[in-house]
């Protein structure tokens, strides 16, 4: 998709030195519709929110729209906006990759425009050059600018890098982990950092270890009491019995009411509805019915909710103490029983 317009954003994924420093590439493959369709609507709240300048929030939109659908129009937006932000590492590398596809493109307008900011960027940027010390000598020394792993063929280059703080970090096989913090100006702000040598991580000698007194051997356990019988019982809560004496009640009344209105309903039915005071009984007759379904309804829950505090009462661990007795008569005589621990 062509966009128009320059203003605009992209975050800065990293700075690799050594030549190996790039902008986010477009994604290979056709984007879906819905891809392009969002990378349209993050375009144009980036355009409103830079031409407001609000660079804070339109760089991200920019940035998030030019990695769904790669257009050259949205990264020199982006460029752009990053600019206006002071980061002109991110903007100079962000021109620079707009300007290839630019002459790709042939759009010779775009050209123009990105050559002139890469012009006007290049005395501005901040630049720096990480060096080894003359006694380092670690053919494994690994490197790190701001988490990103760079080669030992980018030591001693200019690098281009955005106004602030800056992390550098070395590392070899059998040496302390070393880093250090630079902090570069705004603009044209020039600083090199020399990675020192590494100190040696210690190594314990094997004449120590084997020179070390044996250690002293463990103190026997002491005796362990022997485990008493646990009885696991499930007393039967109060809850238990007040739901369920309610049910009993409700159940007694349910049965009560329900003979009465059959009792009713059977006079009703044979009198018919000629006798003087028809309306008054069916009115009573429904009245009964729907105070008996009701009573019905209350025996249901109850007996639910006395089952569900039975099943669910909660049970108690009961150690024996001891043992005990117990007699009992048999045909020939008396016997004594006895249970428990001794």
């Amino acid at each position: 998709m062509t966009r128009l317009g320059f203003p605009g954003l992209r975050r800065f994924a990293g700075v690799a030195l050594g030549g190996a420093l790039f902008v986010l590439s477009g994604r290979a493959g056709a984007q879906s519709a819905t891809e392009v369709s969002l990378a349209e609507t993050l375009y144009r709240q980036a355009r409103e929110l830079s031409a407001a300048g609000n660079y804070a929030e339109a760089c991200p939109k920019f940035a998030e729209s030019y990695r769904l659908d790669p257009a050259t129009g949205t990264l020199l937006n982006l460029a752009s906006c990053h600019e206006a932000q002071g980061k002109f590492a991110s903007a100079w590398l962000e021109f620079s990759d707009a300007l290839v596809q630019s002459r790709r493109d042939r759009r010779q307008s775009r050209i123009k425009f990105a050559e002139e900011r890469i012009a006007a960027l290049d005395p501005k940027l901040s630049r720096l050059t990480l060096v080894l010390a003359p006694e380092v000598n670690e053919p494994e020394l690994t490197l790190a600018l701001d988490g990103v792993a760079i080669g030992r063929a980018a030591l001693g280059v200019p690098t281009p890098v955005d106004p602030g703080k800056h992390r550098v970090e070395a590392s070899a096989p059998g040496k302390k982990p070393w880093s250090t913090s630079v902090e570069l100006g705004a603009a044209a702000d020039t600083q090199t950092v020399t990675i020192p040598v590494l100190e040696a991580v210690p190594v314990v000698a094997a004449e120590a270890a084997v020179a070390a007194p044996p250690a002293p051997l463990a103190p026997e356990p002491a005796p362990v009491a022997p485990r008493r019988d646990v009885a696991v019982e499930r007393p039967v809560p109060t809850t238990v019995y007040v739901a369920g004496g309610a049910t009993v009640a409700l159940a007694v009344a349910a049965g009560i009411t329900g003979a009465v209105y059959l009792d009713q309903r059977a006079t009703y039915q044979s009198t018919g509805s000629h006798a003087p005071d028809a309306e008054s009984q069916h009115d009573s007759l429904r009245t009964l019915g729907v105070a008996n379904l009701a009573l019905w309804i209350g025996t249901a829950g109850g007996a639910a909710l006395t089952g569900y505090f039975y099943f669910t009462r909660p049970a108690a661990r009961v150690a024996s103490h001891g043992p005990r007795f117990s007699g009992f008569a048999t045909h020939d005589g008396f016997a004594l029983s006895a249970t428990g621990e001794f």
